[in-house]
């Protein structure tokens, strides 16, 4: 028998029986309603008109189509993994076969394509499949506020966050105290360069589901990029406890302590204690982070021994696109050995002159050649590059992303002997939020040409 009860003193607030029998189990999803609307009549809740009609209505008549539906949202929400995202829309899609009419699925299967896009397949087919199942659903149920969060991802997929922002708002009118569009509000925000708007709305959805890796991770890389670190390292830690077999966690947690304190023996502590539940080995995240790390601690051997153990021609992510020849030339221009450097960026320059041709708008790819120009000695073309990536994909387009493109052309001026130039990108992102950081920069090798630079020595000496 159902109850609800006050926590504070056990006071019964309200009871009822259910007998629940059908042949299709369709009983089972007219109580949900029922229940909805008689706990919110229990506790004297005025309901607003549209809540009213979303307590009143059913997903679907579909018993099938439901349970399809709610494995989606398990896998949806589990992580942020590739896998998880593909299993979402396979029982999506599953859901919509079963029952046509099922708008609340076609929302949820648009949303899962968005965040499949958003994540790893950048085509336009998929971005197609997104905003054709938000239409859908809001063909078949015109102001389904989950049609309109549908749509606030795919706006949001293009880097349109304000009309993304818009949608959400929309949907928020009806879906009060809903984590998730909270959360969305709050990436709107935090990539508009709002980070405190952001970071109360993150706040506000991890208090709503306090249980999710998720919330509890995206709350943590604001507080990170707000350079509130131990905020940071708290709610890391309680995604990585909410889920240790989801290696997002600890790629985060161990870039954290690099940003924080420069401690890469820290992070290598982290990244131990995920080979227990996560294969590091195949893992990008973790993998690149790995190869950073030995190069942090001039382990070059180390750092070209990964490389090499890892399948995939380069590390792609939403932040950058990174050949492993490029990495590897680096290393070997960090051993001395210009001759082998040469040879790995030659190979990274045909790799990253293909992908512009393919996609010329793809900022990561002109930011990444201008790298691969400038240890070939093309000062002129490493530069252009460079500065054409911060241009495709400034700051005040996506205020985190941007930041990636501003510290690859100061990694540009620097290598090409343009130091007060790569300074002063260097000051720009230190007084914006951002990943970049003084104990960072004092690890990085990348900037050994710049240590003796006077407007250097003072940044990291004001840093301490």
């Amino acid at each position: 028998m159902p109850q609800l009860v006050r926590a504070s003193d056990d006071t019964l607030l309200w009871a009822d029986r259910y007998l629940i029998y059908s042949e299709d189990n369709s009983g089972l999803l007219r109580v949900q309603s029922d229940l909805a609307q008689q706990v919110a009549q229990a506790l004297d809740v005025t309901l607003l008109e549209p809540q009213r009609q979303a307590l009143a209505s059913r997903r679907t008549e579909n018993t099938e189509a439901d349970r399809f539906y709610l494995r989606g949202n398990d896998y949806f929400h589990r992580s942020h993994q590739e896998h998880d995202f593909g299993l979402a829309i396979q029982m999506y899609e599953q859901a919509v076969e079963e029952d046509p009419t099922f708008a609340l699925a076609h929302a949820r299967l648009s949303m899962a394509h968005s965040w499949m896009y958003w994540f790893y397949d950048h085509s336009d087919a998929r971005l197609t499949d997104a905003r054709e199942a938000a239409d859908k659903a809001f063909d078949l149920s015109p102001g389904l506020p989950e049609a309109h969060a549908a749509l606030g991802r795919y706006y949001y997929s293009l880097l349109d966050f304000d009309r993304a922002l818009e949608q959400f708002v929309i949907a928020r009118e009806s879906l009060l105290n809903n984590s998730e569009v909270l959360s969305n509000i709050g990436f709107c925000q935090r990539r508009q360069g709002k980070f405190e708007q952001a970071l109360a709305n993150m706040k506000r959805a991890c208090e709503l589901d306090p249980l999710s890796n998720n919330m509890n991770l995206q709350l943590a890389a604001t507080f990170m990029l707000l350079r509130r670190y131990p905020d940071a390292e708290r709610h890391y830690e309680q995604g990585i406890r909410l889920s240790p077999d989801v290696a997002f966690g600890y790629f985060w947690k161990a870039g954290l302590y690099l940003q924080w304190q420069g401690d890469t023996e820290k992070a290598r502590a982290v990244f131990e204690r995920a080979s227990q539940n996560v294969d590091t080995s195949r893992d990008e995240w973790i993998a690149l982070r790995s190869v950073m790390l030995d190069v942090l601690d001039e382990n070059y051997p180390g750092a070209l021994d990964r490389l090499s153990s890892y399948e995939s021609e380069a590390f792609d992510t939403q932040f950058y696109f990174i050949p492993k020849a490029l990495l590897s030339g680096q290393i070997y221009g960090l051993m001395g050995n210009q001759q082998l450097a040469l040879a790995q960026y030659e190979s990274a320059r045909s790799i990253l002159e293909a992908k512009k041709q393919e996609e010329p708008e793809d900022a990561r790819f002109r930011s990444s050649l201008g790298i691969v120009y400038a240890g070939l000695g093309r000062r002129e073309d490493a530069i252009q590059e460079g500065e054409l990536g911060v241009e495709l994909l400034p700051v005040a387009k996506d205020a985190w992303r941007g930041c990636y493109r501003v510290e690859d052309l100061a990694r540009i001026y620097a290598m090409v002997g343009r130091p007060d130039a790569a300074i002063e990108k260097i000051e720009y992102l230190l007084k914006r939020s951002g990943e970049l950081s003084v104990p960072l920069l004092r690890i990085d090798p990348t900037w050994d040409p710049l240590r003796d630079h006077p407007r250097l020595k003072k940044l990291l000496e004001a840093g301490k």
